[in-house]
C-alpha cells in the first residue's frame, strides 16, 4: 500500500511527496531520462561545455534515426537542458554556469546546481565528500554544510529544514527544482509548504536521504 499522499487538510505529506518523485523516475521514461542525462553530466565533469553534435551521437539509434537530438529529446519529457550563447550544453541539474544559488565543490571543482536536491545528489553520484553552498529563499541567509556518503555534517544552520516537490505536472526546472529548497529554520519551510499543497517539509537530514536513494537510482 503506497503512502498517504495527503493530510486531512489536504496538504502534501513527505512520504507521499517521495512516493510520488520516485514513481516518476522509476517509469520508462524517467529511466530513460537517468539514462542520457548521466551521459550529459559524465561529459560536463570530465571534458567541459558538450556540443550539441556530440550530444546527438550519445543518442540511443532509434531516436537518431527519427531524428531526434539531445535537447529535443528532453523537450519532448518536461525537461529543458541549460545552454550557454553558442548553443552549447552546460547542465542537466548540474551546471557548468554561475545563475543558481546551489553550489557544491566536486573533486575541486565548484558546479552549481538546480536544485538542493541536486548539490546534495550528484557528490554522492560522483563519489566525493563535498561542501554545499545554498541560500534560504525566506531569509536570505547563506547555509553551507558538506555532503559526505554517510551523510550531512557541518550544517551551518542545525534547524534547517527543506522541501521537496513531486517534480510532476511540466517543466521539471519549474515543477520540482524551484519548489525544492534549504530553508534556515523549520517555520520557513513549513510557510512554504503551508502556501504550496503540492509539496511537503521536513528537517534537513531527510534532504539527504532522498538524495542517496536519487542517486541509487543512477
Amino acid at each position: 500500500m503506497g503512502a498517504d499522499r495527503t493530510d486531512g487538510s489536504g496538504r502534501a505529506t513527505m512520504p507521499g511527496v517521495v512516493e510520488a518523485l520516485f514513481a516518476k523516475w522509476s517509469t520508462v521514461q524517467g529511466q530513460e531520462l537517468i539514462r542520457e542525462g548521466a551521459k550529459i553530466v559524465r561529459h560536463l565533469t570530465e571534458h567541459g561545455p558538450l556540443p550539441i553534435e556530440t550530444a546527438d551521437a550519445m543518442l540511443p539509434d532509434a531516436e537518431r534515426a527519427r531524428g531526434i537530438g539531445m535537447v529535443q529529446y528532453f523537450r519532448d519529457r518536461d525537461y529543458d537542458l541549460e545552454m550557454d550563447g553558442r548553443g552549447t550544453i552546460v547542465g542537466a541539474g548540474l551546471s557548468l554556469v554561475g545563475n543558481s544559488r546551489h553550489t557544491a565543490v566536486i573533486h575541486g571543482t565548484l558546479y552549481h546546481q538546480w536544485c538542493v536536491a541536486d548539490a546534495l545528489m550528484f557528490p554522492l553520484i560522483l563519489g566525493d565528500r563535498s561542501p554545499v553552498t545554498t541560500g534560504c529563499p525566506a531569509t536570505g541567509e547563506r547555509i553551507t554544510l558538506t555532503v559526505t556518503p554517510t551523510g550531512i555534517e557541518d550544517l551551518s544552520h542545525p534547524n534547517a529544514w527543506f522541501t521537496l516537490a513531486p517534480g510532476t505536472g511540466g517543466s521539471a526546472r519549474v515543477r520540482f527544482c524551484d519548489r525544492v529548497n534549504l530553508y534556515a529554520d523549520r517555520a520557513s519551510a513549513e510557510a512554504a509548504a503551508a502556501a504550496d499543497p503540492e509539496i511537503a517539509a521536513a528537517p534537513a537530514d531527510r534532504a539527504w536521504t532522498v538524495a542517496r536513494d536519487l542517486a541509487g537510482l543512477f
